[in-house]
């Protein structure tokens, strides 16, 4: 895990963010909230604007913006530790000095693109004992806590399988797999399986308590944003002219301006407009490089929209994961069968259903009902975003996490699933 040299000179843990996107700000705006938690101490961040915000939200003095992970890591040790949001594929490259400096680490999923980059910083937090956790908020939301916790109490029995589903939203998947960076490869660095499932992923090793893989096939393809499937005389831009702009589902006027509350924060801190106006926002979508106002059908995108995965486990036990993007709502479902019983739940719905074997009952079983909708609070990740900050912030200090903790170590089974996952299907498409 790596030892705790928190400096105990310093009132609060000193942390400085890397990656001032929309991830890390979640993050970090939670000094704001409790001062007295941890301080926002330095920024790095390439991008002028969201540099200077960042630095200007948390009173950061200009020696500490910095522009790259090298300036930052190149100057005498001024923290404790990182908080890590830069691009997937750059994980790696700005972990490892930041460890070799001094510095703990939080590192926002996945661990990498591939596996031999994750092993890279695995090595490193070892060899120099530093600690590294891993942003699988999903662990700590309270629906997936009480689900590990079911396990753990034996009560369903021993797990013959396990089945995971996650439905991505078409207006989340749009903005972010069509239109938006994590549609091409060649520039988030890895599939979609790894950026969006990788939380799923870690919950199916997670919830199998330290048993690996020892087989993992997938399939899938690229079935809906392809041009063939665009309206007829639609444009390859929604603005100025398309004749569906008023009623495409995926029309970029409707999701970003009209009804901003979908994943538009996404697109208007890309394009500098967060504060902008409707005028200003729609003449920014029909800019032609402006990659937000693309026909989802005419994107070039990259990667998959829909892909499922197999998983055998070394004792037997199955686990599936199937993701479908485009859908209606977004939704996570889990169901988990065991030797005396089966756990059931969805999300959103903040609901697990527990079902054992009964034979003296009528119908043979017995069901209860668990709702944790007044623990699941705070943010999109059933408050995961700030307990995982909680827990990162005791093992700084040297007290004990939870039963959640993302160690590095401990997360590494999930990402090796999901590489494998990555690979398996990239040479099965027919």
């Amino acid at each position: 895990m790596g030892t705790n040299d928190f400096d105990a000179g310093s009132d609060v843990p000193r942390i400085i963010l890397a990656g001032a996107g929309d991830r890390g700000m979640i993050y970090a705006k939670q000094s704001l909230e409790r001062p007295r938690r941890f301080r926002i101490v330095g920024v790095v961040e390439p991008m002028e604007e969201r540099r200077n915000f960042a630095g200007d939200l948390f009173e950061i003095p200009g020696e500490f913006r910095f522009s790259s992970a090298e300036e930052a890591a190149a100057v005498p040790k001024f923290g404790d530790a990182i908080f890590n949001c830069t691009m997937d594929r750059l994980h790696a490259a700005t972990s490892i000095p930041f460890m070799e400096k001094g510095y703990h680490i939080l590192l926002e999923k996945p661990i990498a693109t591939n596996g031999r980059d994750a092993e890279r910083i695995l090595q490193c937090a070892q060899q120099n004992r530093r600690i590294v956790m891993v942003c699988h908020v999903l662990r700590y939301a309270p629906f997936y806590r009480t689900v590990k916790e079911l396990v753990l109490s034996g009560e369903i029995g021993n797990i013959i399988d396990i089945q995971m589903a996650e439905r991505v939203s078409y207006f989340h998947e749009s903005v972010s797999y069509v239109r938006g960076k994590y549609g091409d490869p060649d520039i988030c660095g890895s599939g979609m399986l790894l950026s969006k499932c990788s939380h799923d992923l870690d919950i199916m090793a997670w919830l199998m308590n330290g048993v690996k893989p020892k087989r993992v096939s997938s399939v899938g393809s690229l079935f809906q944003f392809r041009p063939e499937n665009a309206p007829a005389g639609a444009a390859e831009r929604c603005l100025p002219d398309c004749p569906h702009l008023e009623r495409c589902a995926y029309s970029c006027k409707r999701l970003y301006v009209d009804h901003p509350q979908r994943w538009a924060n996404r697109v208007w801190n890309d394009c500098g407009l967060s504060g902008g106006t409707d005028a200003e926002k729609l003449a920014s979508l029909s800019d032609e490089n402006n990659r937000y106002g693309r026909c989802v059908y005419h994107t070039g995108m990259k990667v998959v929209d829909h892909q499922s995965v197999l998983v055998l486990f070394e004792n037997g036990t199955t686990g599936t994961m199937s993701m479908t993007a485009g859908a209606s709502a977004a939704e996570r479902s889990i169901r988990i069968i065991g030797t005396l019983g089966e756990i059931y739940g969805e999300f959103s719905r903040e609901r697990i259903t527990v079902s054992l074997i009964a034979p003296q009952a009528k119908g043979g079983n017995i069901e209860r009902a668990i709702d944790v909708s007044p623990l699941q609070k705070g943010d999109a990740h059933g408050n995961g975003d700030r307990l995982i900050i909680e827990d990162f912030l005791r093992l700084l200090k040297g007290e004990t996490p939870s039963i959640c903790c993302t160690s590095i170590e401990d997360s590494m089974t999930g990402h090796e699933i999901a590489c494998a996952a990555e690979k398996d299907c990239e040479t099965t498409i027919l």
